[in-house]
């Protein structure tokens, strides 16, 4: 094991990252060491750099895969109580306290204790904690989940990317029925995941809608039986009407927002059918007031629900579908692999769109 490692470092908003060096950790009674395979560079990581008021400075990636390098005593299995050993690979997260009252009452999502890979400023003295970097020290009783052997590392991958937030989200709207009508705005990575979990849910037709064309091409290749480009209906009026035109005038059975568009969410509503679902995902840039029009979620009695993130339950089966159900190749989504010196040259591809997922890879 060597005594020091590389890490990708967020310096502040728009700045690029360093690479330095950080010592490897030694390993604790029920904490884990993980040499990390690939991690993904997700759009929150690229809103965060371009975030004025983002902490710094900090490990990204909190999406990722790795390889268990060393294992603290006590550690045994994983989630599902499956045993682990070293050389396995796994998905991980922070695991809630149990006892806080996002734990208790809410969601032990917003555990108030515990620590969330990638998403958090550096501490002091510094730990690895996200994924940009060589290895990532998981404080004890990690949340593990191993990939089975017959799952590529890249579509265990993509149950994390899109796919277990969709779900979520998908599920707590109270589900797509076989042979309803989705719409899904937008056509990146979150776009990709509501595709699949419409697919999954056994939609008759899913429309998709975004932006570029070459997204749009994959996203046919995924599942999608009609898309509009947004190039070739540049208002919000014209993408409204277009996807009432495929979808039927009484509008969509469910919509799903992963776009993040600032029109995005009245156009949405404009969509849904009466008593539709309306499915918000992709809204986490708060751009201020923007005009929208409530009256359309009471007239025509829509459900509305809005989720941030996935739950450890959705996050089991995300993987679990990869292996029994998911027949697209999802694995095509991840278009660009980078060494870890050129994380910068990552994010100018995911902020240009040029990339679908790029990932990188730490240790080649």
């Amino acid at each position: 094991m060597p005594n020091t490692c590389k890490a990708a470092v967020f310096m502040g908003p728009q700045k690029p990252l360093e690479i330095q060096e950080f010592p490897v950790p030694e390993v604790e009674p029920g904490a884990v060491l993980l040499q990390i395979q690939m991690a993904a560079v997700c759009g929150t990581d690229v809103h965060a750099w371009h975030n004025p008021d983002a902490p710094f400075p900090a490990i990204f990636g909190h999406e990722n895969i790795g390889i268990i390098a060393q294992m603290g005593r006590g550690v045994i299995s994983d989630a599902l109580g499956r045993p682990v050993k070293e050389g396995d690979r796994v998905l991980f997260s922070g695991t809630p306290c149990g006892h806080c009252y996002y734990c208790t009452i809410s969601m032990p999502l917003f555990c108030e204790t515990y620590g969330k890979y990638g998403l958090e400023p550096l501490s002091d003295p510094p730990v690895l904690n996200g994924g940009f970097a060589q290895y990532v020290y998981l404080k004890p009783t990690p949340w593990l989940l191993r990939v089975p052997d017959d799952v590529s590392s890249e579509r265990a991958l993509m149950s994390l990317i899109g796919n277990q937030t969709t779900m979520n989200a998908i599920e707590r709207a109270g589900g797509i029925r076989v042979g309803e009508t989705v719409v899904v705005q937008g056509s990146g990575p979150v776009g990709m995941g509501a595709l699949n979990q419409a697919k999954l849910s056994g939609a008759s037709l899913v429309v998709v809608v975004g932006a570029p064309a070459n997204r749009l091409d994959l996203a046919k290749e995924m599942g999608a039986d009609l898309t509009v480009d947004i190039a070739d209906f540049p208002e919000p009026e014209a993408r409204v009407q277009r996807v009432l035109e495929l979808v039927g005038d009484k509008g969509a059975d469910v919509v799903i927002e992963a776009s993040g568009g600032k029109t995005a969410f009245q156009e949405g509503l404009e969509m849904v059918r009466m008593s539709g679902k309306y499915v918000v995902v992709g809204q986490y840039t708060d751009y201020g007031p923007l005009p929208v029009n409530p009256a359309l979620i009471v007239r025509k009695s829509l459900y509305v629900t809005g989720v941030v993130a996935s739950t450890p339950q959705t996050a089991i089966r995300s993987l679990e579908s990869m292996s029994t159900a998911v027949k697209y190749p999802v694995e095509k989504l991840i278009t660009h692999h980078y060494p870890l010196e050129d994380v910068n040259e990552a994010f100018r591809a995911h902020d240009a769109m040029e990339a679908m997922i790029p990932v990188l890879l730490p240790n080649g």
